[in-house]
């Protein structure tokens, strides 16, 4: 089974982040990308790939799925240990822009 297998499909629903309204994708198997739609920007925040292990590709696949719905797509509020990966998504011509990177959480990746 491929990578693709796992994210075919994904959809779309809104939640409140904070107190604005925000778009998640849900790309099954716990893959989701929540972030700001403002028309065809995705001001994107989280990416989580659930409880899948990394570095399989899950977190680029959603990416892929999600790049032709927007012109562009930035992230921000990303932390520190996560910089290598969204730099080579955007080498990848996956994402536009990196904003706002903040410093590495103390504990080691608790998911709430």
């Amino acid at each position: 089974m491929g990578m693709y297998d796992l994210i075919q499909g994904v959809t779309e629903t809104e939640k409140y982040f904070g107190d604005k309204l925000a778009v998640v994708y849900k790309f099954g198997w716990g893959i989701k990308i929540i972030g700001f739609k403002y028309g065809n920007h995705l001001d994107l925040r989280v990416l989580t790939i659930g409880n899948n292990h990394k570095r399989k590709g899950l977190g680029e696949g959603a990416l892929r799925q999600l790049r032709p719905r927007f012109k562009t797509i930035t992230v921000n509020e990303i932390y520190e240990e996560a910089l290598p990966f969204w730099l080579k998504m955007k080498e990848r011509g996956l994402i536009d822009h990196i904003g706002t990177v903040k410093l590495t959480r103390v504990y080691d990746h608790v998911d709430a």
